[in-house]
């Protein structure tokens, strides 16, 4: 099954939240973050996941920083619900220049 990949650059909503989990008998890291992108009046939430050694990048993750993130949406269904993550293959922060912060102002 062919993943569409797509690059997307957000602001982080709240804090980073850290965790791990067994698969294979190995240990697994987990970065789970929310990002949120302003269409005008309109926003747009994303529900990330990061998994391994590129947890590390996000603990220097702060809310309201501008993140880039590149991977795929992954779908899954329970009890008649579908949920939507983003699967983060690469990620990292955005700085704004001082120019572009008085333009969001």
């Amino acid at each position: 099954m062919n993943k569409e990949m797509i690059n997307i650059n957000a602001n982080l909503v709240g804090d980073v939240k850290f965790g791990s989990f067994m698969k294979d008998d190995e240990e697994v890291s987990v970065a789970n973050f929310s990002l949120v992108k302003k269409y005008g009046k309109d926003k747009e939430y994303t529900n990330c996941s990061v998994y391994g050694d590129k947890v590390e990048i996000a603990k220097d993750f702060e809310k309201g920083d501008f993140i880039h993130i590149y991977g795929y949406f992954k779908e899954r269904t329970k009890d008649d619900k579908t949920y939507k993550n983003f699967i983060v293959k690469s990620l990292n922060k955005i700085e704004k220049t001082e120019e572009e912060n008085k333009e969001e102002k």
